[in-house]
């Protein structure tokens, strides 16, 4: 749902820039109107004048203020519904989060005996975990090149991706310059699907492939 949150906000843009072009419109007319009646009315008129100008100016300005007050009330209501979409991903990150300690007892010091593969981004090893869980845990270069934003973006995409034909993302663990994915571990799995995991380019490579099977 992160993404069609994305495509709300830029649809309620366009709809509060909409809201403003019809308000810009109603002050526009609000002052030809104005206008017209100073214009047509003569010289003995000047106190229907007066009434005239006072009358339009005091709607236009209940306008501004009751556009202002609509305005205001449905940012301040966006606020906390989007602040609880952020506090939910937030959580959702935190709970797939591994201690380095963890993986590293768990693949026993990243040792060459668990060296399952490796590749350009990165090294993969077996592990187990304390209660018994085999995984994969993919360590990933240091050279690698990827932010923390970016690399807890893309545990977001993949921890979202649920499908028999993909490895399934268990979590991460993010401490320092180390930056670990850990998989479930499957016995006839491809080693490339560890390996390349990460990588929003085969991500969609794979989803391709998923619907054309």
């Amino acid at each position: 749902h992160w993404l069609s949150t994305l495509y709300q906000t830029k649809g309620e843009h366009i709809k509060y820039q909409s809201k403003e072009l019809s308000f810009h419109l109603c002050i526009i007319t609000a002052e030809r109107l104005l206008l017209y009646f100073a214009g047509t009315s003569g010289g003995n008129n000047s106190k229907t004048r007066t009434i005239i100008i006072v009358v339009v100016s005091v709607a236009a300005s209940l306008m501004l203020a009751i556009f202002a007050f609509v305005l205001f009330r449905k940012r301040t209501k966006r606020k906390p519904e989007e602040q609880h979409q952020t506090d939910d991903i937030s959580n959702f990150i935190e709970s797939l989060k591994y201690s380095f300690t963890t993986l590293r007892e768990a693949t026993n010091d990243f040792s060459d005996v668990n060296k399952l593969g490796q590749g350009g981004f990165g090294t993969v090893y077996k592990g187990v975990l304390p209660n018994g869980q085999e995984i994969a845990v993919k360590r990933l270069a240091e050279n690698s090149g990827q932010g923390d934003v970016e690399f807890k973006n893309e545990v977001l995409l993949l921890a979202k991706l649920q499908h028999r034909n993909l490895v399934r993302l268990l979590g991460y663990c993010l401490e320092g310059t180390e930056k670990l994915l850990v998989y479930e571990f499957v016995q006839n799995a491809s080693l490339d699907q560890f390996i390349f995991g990460n990588m929003v380019i085969t991500i969609f490579l794979l989803k391709v492939n998923i619907i054309r099977d």
